[in-house]
């Protein structure tokens, strides 16, 4: 898979969070990316995004941006973002977050 080409000053040309996300340590660390990366970088990257869940056998972080991407892609009721799943993935992520890990 081609990297990103992107703008931001960094001598490698990936921005800082996608940088992050490529050389994370932990799938603790991985999850903190994916819970406060900017939406507009996870649609626009979502290829990137996706591939480092695969390599990392990140299985959580896969089933979030599934959910993710899904829930982006839905009908809104009266302006809210309602996805039980999303909700569910989110949930094991922050797990994830607050135990440093785990196998997930």
């Amino acid at each position: 898979m081609r990297e990103p080409k992107l703008i931001g000053g960094m001598n490698d040309n990936i921005l800082p969070i996608l940088q992050a996300m490529k050389s994370a340590a932990s799938n603790a660390d991985r999850a903190l990316i994916l819970l406060t990366c900017p939406v507009r970088i996870m649609i626009r990257y979502r290829p990137f995004l996706e591939q480092r869940c695969i390599e990392h056998h990140f299985r959580a972080g896969s089933e979030y941006l599934t959910c993710f991407y899904a829930a982006m892609n839905q009908t809104r009721r009266n302006g809210e973002l309602v996805n039980v799943a999303l909700d569910q993935a989110r949930q094991r992520l922050l797990l994830l977050t607050q135990n440093d890990g785990g196998g997930a």
